[in-house]
């Protein structure tokens, strides 16, 4: 009896060292990815300056993800960012889009904080975007810390070929990973809306365009994200922007 009460009590003991490690390693890499921001954003201003632009991006990137991450838990951190670093760091990565040629893509950022002056300012710069009739490209909606939700459409055989990519940036994605879901569905070329249903899962595409977006996709999913096989909390509802031109 004595014997098995000891293995119980260093089972538990095991048990909570385990659990106190994890947290202590994961409050280490939110510490240092933290610390880590400031040099992201001098070495993508030293790229940008350069014309590096590519390396710009991927700087300004890693400022933009570890920012709003840092900025969500500032509990676990001693370094601290406000809103307008986050502002801040969303139109860096904008800047070196446009820079790179890709203007939607400059957009979809520089709307992330649309009510903002510099943001409003620099999507004036922006050549207004052109409407297609052709649907294929890419399209994204912001999921969170730097990372976009993804609906792909491809001609294929007469049809759109159209498949999504989600994912759910929880409180601790950035270093334990998000959540993810995926379907595919295809629509007619001569239509501008389609429907994925599996058992209780509804989703409803409709393909849009205005002045202001150019082309969207408007995303309608059922009630309750469940039924439809994503990973938790993973839900597709919402306004995607063409990003990209099909190829």
């Amino acid at each position: 009896m004595i014997k098995s009460i000891i293995t119980g009590c260093a089972v538990l003991t095991l048990s909570a060292l385990t659990v106190t490690h994890a947290e202590f390693s994961y409050e280490q890499e939110l510490q240092q990815g933290c610390n880590k921001v400031k040099q992201y954003a001098s070495l993508g201003k030293k790229n940008y300056d350069q014309k590096q632009y590519k390396k710009a991006l991927e700087n300004f990137h890693n400022q933009a993800s570890w920012t709003a991450f840092c900025k969500a838990n500032e509990d676990g951190t001693t370094v601290k960012f406000t809103d307008r670093d986050i502002e801040v760091a969303n139109n860096n990565v904008g800047l070196a889009y446009a820079k790179l040629g890709q203007p939607l893509w400059a957009r979809a950022w520089f709307m992330l904080d649309e009510k903002s002056k510099s943001s409003q300012f620099n999507l004036q710069q922006l050549p207004a975007p052109k409407t297609s009739n052709d649907l294929s490209g890419e399209y994204v909606r912001y999921s969170g810390f730097g990372e976009w939700d993804h609906i792909t459409v491809s001609r294929k055989q007469g049809q759109y070929a159209i498949g999504y990519s989600g994912v759910y940036m929880g409180i601790r994605s950035l270093i334990y990973g998000p959540n993810m879901g995926e379907f595919d569905t295809k629509m007619p070329t001569n239509a501008k809306q389609t429907i994925y249903k599996d058992e209780d899962c509804r989703i409803q595409l409709d393909f849009k365009s205005n002045a202001k977006l150019g082309n969207y996709i408007q995303v309608k999913q059922n009630e309750g994200n469940s039924g439809c096989g994503f990973g938790h909390n993973v839900y597709a509802d919402g306004t995607y922007l063409k990003v990209e031109s099909g190829k």
